[in-house]
């Protein structure tokens, strides 16, 4: 598999870098064989078009939760699916509990006219609870539970099984927690976040945490994302010092392509 990253930012862009979201090839089998995302904020139709990535091809549309900067894109999306470059192909959209009513909650309110108006497409949503998978075109795609928000919200760690054998998992926002944790481990992969250098930073992960914890990922490559101002101008130095059980680290960076 081979993942692109779209975005790499916190939700205030930062840096400049697009909100955090993925783009996954050769997860998915069969004929079509199309392309899988992680998220999709609002700088996230714009960093496909610019990275030379046709959404066209995108089959599969996983969410990690509901906050605008991981869902904001979605209504260019679809519009631009609708009128631009026109998709006849179905699109799938796994997500948290409530992603149908709030992403056609966000169609509402972003183009009222259009939300009711029928798509060209087949338009299908798939609701995921921490512990339960989906699975299709070879793909598997399992929840954990994240904490990053209070109930009545169900936000997910992913793990996404290719077909190919090869595995991912991608933090989502959360603090670092045993369902990361479990998401994490044996994967060949993991993109987790790392919004600031040290506490305190909300329902967010550090620098500082990812010291403690790093050794028990149970995953030796480990990209960090989700990247606020003081991570950012530090990577050199944190490259530098590295972390205890990870054999490949990286941070992440708008466009750069990594090997799962």
């Amino acid at each position: 598999m081979q993942l692109t990253i779209v975005g790499s930012a916190n939700a205030s862009n930062a840096a400049g870098r697009r909100h955090s979201c993925y783009w996954l090839e050769g997860a998915l089998a069969g004929e079509r064989a199309g392309a899988l995302m992680v998220d999709f904020g609002g700088t996230a139709l714009a960093g496909l078009k610019e990275l030379g990535l046709d959404p066209r091809r995108l089959d599969l549309l996983c969410f990690t939760h509901l906050h605008g900067d991981h869902v904001g894109g979605y209504p260019f999306l679809v519009i631009d699916a609708m009128y631009d470059l026109r998709r006849e192909a179905p699109l799938t959209v796994v997500g948290p509990l409530g992603v149908e009513e709030r992403l056609e909650g966000l169609m509402r309110v972003c183009y009222p006219s259009l939300a009711t108006k029928e798509r060209p497409f087949q338009l299908r949503y798939v609701e995921l609870a921490p512990g339960e998978s989906f699975a299709e075109q070879g793909v598997e795609v399992r929840g954990f539970p994240a904490d990053h928000q209070d109930p009545p919200e169900q936000p997910l760690c992913l793990r996404v099984s290719g077909a190919s054998g090869r595995s991912a998992a991608f933090s989502g926002d959360t603090r670092i927690c045993a369902g990361l944790m479990a998401a994490a481990k044996g994967v060949d992969l993991t993109v987790a976040e790392c919004s600031a250098l040290a506490p305190p930073c909300g329902a967010h992960s550090t620098w500082l945490e990812w010291q403690d914890a790093a050794a028990e990922l149970g995953c030796e490559r480990l990209i960090l994302t989700h990247l606020g101002e003081d991570v950012r101008a530090k990577v050199p130095a944190l490259l530098s010092e590295g972390l205890a059980g990870v054999r490949e680290l990286a941070f992440a960076e708008d466009g750069a392509v990594h090997s799962v």
